[in-house]
């Protein structure tokens, strides 16, 4: 066998070693924190002890549907809807939605323009704190259609931890751009989310959605310390890890749903993702940025080489190499999806293609630390070190 060939298949290995690892690590984060639930003694947060607290930026054709569902599934649950002063369109879609559920508990906050070096997520979060008179608060992003289920996942959380998020499930909207970052999420969501939280603890929360009591968020000093961080999510974690406190990262999806009207709105998300994802990485001791590396920069890269080597000279070893590679990737990916959502979504030429690309978006996170993000663009040099960029 040919030196390039004996490549490939190392390639191949390599990349099917790393996936099924991550897989088990997976299986066993779900196993762990279903003995944790059995053997919790706290007592449940009834839903009527959550205030849902949703802020709202207008964009999305599917904003309104998505703030109905929030009240349809809220039940006993109060709703706090977050809507800037100066976004009529988004206070018209709250208004609508609450319209088709008349007698959900639900208050409309307009809330002020976020001032500069301030989180704007952040800034609208730090404004409810008065208004929660629940013992629990979950925070759910306006695209982000939860489910009773997911509601009451956030809620068992609580009684084994700090902070408790979901796990994002997307459903692909219309249009080649809105599937394919459906698919990135679907295939990348239970692969990194869990096994993080196998290895080590959770290290963040998904920001679309996460719960906690209001007595951790006065313990932790409110939200007032996190507003110089442009990451919310990571800040919230972050803060709470270095106060003592501990997330429970849940294998219950939250169904979101964006609309990606084309290829550079599908480039600002994943741009804005891939430079939040360096700002974890920075935040970590060298040993686990390393670790982190490994899980999930060089499965990628391993894919891409075996993925070149094929296509430059498709010997037959590295075209069985590249099949038995995909079908086994195409399996492991399935059967997460399945056993932690019920169901899968995978599309292997999409599912692919987001890997593909994976590396060419990180490296362009690293050299570009421009992002669009709440309508506005920032120049990102470090969490707490951001301004407004001109357009």
């Amino acid at each position: 066998m040919r030196r390039a060939d004996r490549f490939a298949v190392a390639a191949a290995v390599g990349y099917s070693a790393l996936m099924l690892t991550k897989a088990a690590a997976a299986a066993l984060a779900v196993g762990r924190r279903r003995a944790r639930l059995r053997s919790a003694t706290g007592a449940a947060v009834a839903p009527s002890a959550v205030t849902i607290v949703q802020p709202i930026l207008s964009g999305d054709p599917q904003l309104v549907d998505t703030l109905a569902n929030t009240l349809a599934v809220a039940g006993d649950s109060p709703v706090l809807w977050l809507v800037d002063a100066a976004d009529p369109e988004g206070r018209r879609a709250a208004e609508e939605a609450g319209s088709r559920h008349p007698f959900a508990a639900v208050r409309i906050v307009d809330c002020p323009p976020c001032p500069p070096r301030v989180g704007p997520k952040t800034f609208k979060l730090h404004l409810t704190e008065s208004l929660i008179e629940t013992d629990a608060f979950a925070v759910v992003d306006d695209d982000t259609r939860v489910t009773a289920e997911g509601l009451a996942a956030l809620r068992d959380g609580l009684r084994i931890a700090e902070v408790s998020t979901g796990l994002p499930s997307y459903v692909p909207g219309a249009g080649i751009w809105s599937r394919l970052l459906a698919q990135f999420v679907n295939d990348q969501a239970t692969l990194s989310y869990l096994p993080a939280s196998a290895i080590g603890g959770p290290r963040t929360i998904n920001g679309m959605t996460w719960a906690m009591r209001l007595d951790t968020l006065e313990r932790i000093g409110g939200f007032s310390p996190l507003l110089p961080l442009l990451a919310d999510d990571l800040a919230v974690a972050t803060r709470v890890r270095e106060t003592g406190g501990s997330i429970d990262q849940s294998e219950v999806v939250q169904f979101v749903s964006t609309t990606v009207d084309g290829g550079r709105r599908y480039g600002d998300l994943m741009h804005r993702w891939m430079v939040f994802a360096t700002l974890l990485l920075r935040a970590e001791r060298p040993v686990r940025r390393a670790g982190i590396a490994a899980g999930y920069a060089v499965p990628a890269v391993l894919l891409g080489a075996l993925v070149a080597a094929s296509a430059v000279r498709p010997t037959t070893a590295r075209v069985t190499a590249l099949a038995g590679t995909l079908a086994l990737r195409s399996a492991i990916i399935a059967a997460v999806q399945r056993i932690v959502a019920g169901r899968f979504r995978h599309d292997p030429v999409l599912s692919l293609a987001g890997e593909l690309v994976l590396p060419v978006q990180f490296g362009r996170a690293l050299a570009d630390r421009r992002i669009v993000w709440r309508g506005r663009r920032y120049l990102v040099h470090a969490n707490d070190r951001f301004e407004e960029a001109p357009r």
